[in-house]
């Protein structure tokens, strides 16, 4: 940021800039000092006497909101310190970018409904521009954690394909399988367990073609036959109807769901939004708390991982 004012304002000393956004840098955890940022906004334009503003990028909740604005006052702050020394820096809050637009990202299938995921983005005020991402499903109304779990699985999918760290697709991630128990005709039999599988189920039912399954919980013959024909179009040498925590079963269930998801993404759209436009999203409550500094590679997988295991849970437990 230092660079781009300077360069635009040849008063003003690079130097000078970036050693008083050090000292006056706002910690992200004020028991933290390591852990720091300074407000930097998300846009900065320069066209004197045509455009000079810029925008802070940020969820569209109150915590979102309230930080978005504390960033710009922080920013306004320093350019009004600033113009004692070059009074050709006027960068003010943002009002010529006004969009109100929503992207397709993500069109499929979720448990046997029709869904779409659409990226939505506009102008609350001047100077901050605000994101959510919004569901509609088709065929059934769904309860809020699952309009929740469908947003985190479209993401998930869409950065699995952007981010170039993730060029073996799926298998980048992994997760323990929230599965507390085997399910089967010799197995525990949890009810959530079998609800979970049930609805895994149906979800490779539902693209394979197959007839689906009542999820209810009880395992009777039709989720037997139905987990055994997956075994078998699957190719797993276990075909008898039996599955347990960890093993190849669930795992290919797991991932057969989630390799449907990414086949969901609307491709065309995502490439004009782009890899770190969507892991701002994941980083809802901060989306600067992906550290520029440290390894992005290891960093972006440990989110997704963290995500993609909440997911799983999330769907475990509430199906």
């Amino acid at each position: 940021m230092a660079s781009y004012i300077t360069t635009h304002n040849p008063l003003l000393d690079e130097g000078f800039i970036s050693g008083t956004c050090e000292i006056r840098k706002r910690p992200v955890d004020p028991d933290d000092d390591e852990n720091e940022r300074f407000a930097v906004p998300d846009i900065i334009s320069h066209e004197p006497g045509v455009r000079m503003e810029f925008y802070e990028l940020k969820a569209n909740s109150a915590a979102g909101k309230d930080a978005g604005r504390v960033k710009i006052a922080a920013f306004e702050a320093m350019v009004d310190f600033l113009r004692h020394t070059d009074p050709g820096i006027k960068y003010e809050r943002g009002t010529l970018f006004d969009p109100d637009r929503s992207i397709l990202i993500w069109d499929g299938t979720w448990l046997g409904s029709p869904v779409k995921a659409h990226l939505h983005f506009f102008r609350e005020e001047e100077g901050l521009l605000v994101y959510e991402i919004c569901v509609t499903v088709s065929g059934q109304l769904l309860a809020e954690v699952f309009i929740k779990a469908i947003i985190k699985l479209a993401v998930l999918a869409m950065i699995l394909l952007l981010a170039p760290v993730t060029a073996g697709g799926v298998a980048v991630l992994a997760w323990n399988s929230p599965l507390s128990d085997s399910v089967g005709p010799d197995g525990v039999n949890d009810t959530q367990d079998v609800r979970y599988l049930q609805a895994l189920l149906n979800d490779w039912a539902d693209h394979a073609g197959q007839a689906t399954v009542d999820i209810d919980g009880v395992l009777a013959g039709p989720t037997t036959d139905a987990l055994a024909a997956f075994q078998s179009a699957s190719g797993l040498d276990d075909t008898g109807g039996n599955l347990s925590p960890g093993d190849i079963t669930v795992t290919s269930l797991e991932r057969t769901h989630m390799e449907s998801a990414a086949a969901s993404v609307n491709l065309s759209e995502m490439q004009e939004i782009g890899m770190e436009g969507m892991v701002g999203v994941v980083f809802v409550d901060d989306p600067d708390g992906l550290d520029p500094e440290a390894d992005v590679e290891s960093d972006l997988l440990v989110a997704l991982n963290n995500e993609a295991q909440r997911y799983w849970q999330d769907l475990h437990d509430n199906v």
